[in-house]
């Protein structure tokens, strides 16, 4: 029998489920406690792609001069709830903050270290759990319809380029070669060959769950109301049942994870940028590659089951209604550079980006409770992300220590 610790894992999205398969590899018993089905919350949605290649994050130089008018706009590509807006505003000054030159470049940088070990700890994870049928490495278009946006975005390929990240610009013409559904609107962009993404990220969260089980590790339903300690112990009290010992405990519960690290003493900035998407089985129109439509706000990602349309971000926390008018906003625009798209028979889904204002995610040992580890707030990297999150958790919990700074992805940096 091993003598590494037992590891309990709260979250059984694509996080919690990485983390669990690496946990597993290096020898831990695990237990993962979801009070839903494997990757059936935020994980079900995601765009699915491996985003590896996007090093900028949301809070930049300059956004202020457009977030005005985005906040404003209920169905634009960044919207604020007015019934939410006095909730939002402590996170929205420390995301002025981090809009600062001085702390952007920091950002940009901490989010190229996660990314540029991404694809490597993925690659290791799909060999292990058979799943690398699922990538699709076709490459991503950045699509615009307006040259100015075009301009706009140069600065922003460049970037890439000088993180090593390759990028062609394109012509309309070209980009209408590569995806022949694209429209004749459509005025120019770029191709990002090294960009990848998943047939199915459910999918992919059901054959990591498969894993776990396979070699041994249970995943549980059950809902966790509170943490604390005793002794050499976290202690997890349930919703139901009795409460529960963890010699070692991760806390990977995206957007619900800030209520468990208060209760250790350790508020973190965490709210959600809810994205929007539909999911179209037949939508008339076919494209091998991801599609990012960065002057609208979201994305055309082709999936095992079809087209999926998604993205913006809207702040209204995890309690409110979804507005299904974003949805048919998301449509609208989309059909200007691709006139043919049918929707008819589209399914739509709203989810909850767990997000910090520098666009960083907690990937931390608690520093009030031993035996706590935290990783979450990955907002639009989750499933990016997952892989490398999964071995730096590892990592901590062994007292070994990880090839990548973690000092910018720490509970208390705020």
């Amino acid at each position: 029998m091993s003598d590494l610790p037992h590891v309990t894992i709260l979250g059984a999205g694509v996080i919690g489920l990485a983390t669990a398969a690496t946990l597993l590899g290096r020898g831990h018993a695990v237990t993962v406690i979801d009070r839903g089905e494997p990757g059936g919350a935020t994980s079900r949605g995601n765009a699915s792609g491996i985003a590896w290649t996007d090093v900028a994050p949301l809070a930049s130089p300059g956004i202020w001069r457009k977030a005005p008018g985005w906040l404003l706009d209920p169905l634009g590509p960044l919207s604020l709830r007015p019934s939410y807006a006095i909730s939002i505003l402590p996170w929205m000054l420390r995301f002025m903050g981090a809009s600062r030159p001085a702390n952007w470049r920091k950002s940009v940088s901490a989010i190229a270290a996660l990314n540029g070990a991404a694809v490597p700890a993925w690659e290791r994870l799909w060999s292990e759990t058979g799943s690398g049928a699922r990538v699709r490495r076709e490459g991503c278009l950045d699509v615009f319809d307006k040259q100015r946006e075009i301009a706009g975005a140069r600065a922003g390929w460049q970037l890439q380029r000088d993180h090593g990240i390759e990028v062609h610009e394109l012509s309309g013409d070209a980009l209408r070669e590569m995806e022949p559904d694209l429209g004749p609107g459509v005025a120019g962009g770029a191709f990002v060959p090294g960009w990848m993404h998943l047939d199915d990220p459910h999918g992919m969260c059901l054959d990591l769950a498969a894993h776990v089980r396979a070699r041994g590790g249970v995943i549980e339903e059950g809902e966790a109301v509170c943490v604390g300690r005793s002794g050499d112990d976290v202690l997890l009290r349930m919703r139901e049942g009795p409460v529960r010992r963890a010699g070692q405990l991760v806390i990977a519960c995206g957007a619900w994870s800030r209520r468990f690290a208060s209760k250790l003493g350790e508020d973190v900035p965490l709210d959600t940028e809810r994205g929007y998407n539909i999911t179209v089985p037949d939508p008339g129109v076919a494209f091998r590659r991801f599609v990012m439509l960065a002057g609208y706000g979201f994305v055309l990602s082709p999936i095992q089951a079809g087209l999926r349309i998604g993205g913006a971000v809207e702040f209204a926390g995890l309690d409110a209604a979804p507005n299904w008018k974003r949805v048919d906003a998301l449509v609208t625009r989309a059909k200007r550079v691709v006139p043919q798209l049918d929707t008819a028979r589209g399914e739509r889904w709203m989810g909850f980006r767990p997000s910090l204002p520098d666009s960083l995610p907690v990937i931390s040992a608690s520093r009030t409770t031993p035996g706590v580890v935290y990783a979450f707030g990955h907002a639009h990297h989750g499933l990016t992300q997952a892989a490398v999150t999964g071995d730096l958790v590892a990592d901590l919990i062994a007292g070994k220590e990880p090839e990548i700074d973690l000092s910018p992805y720490a509970i208390d940096r705020f």
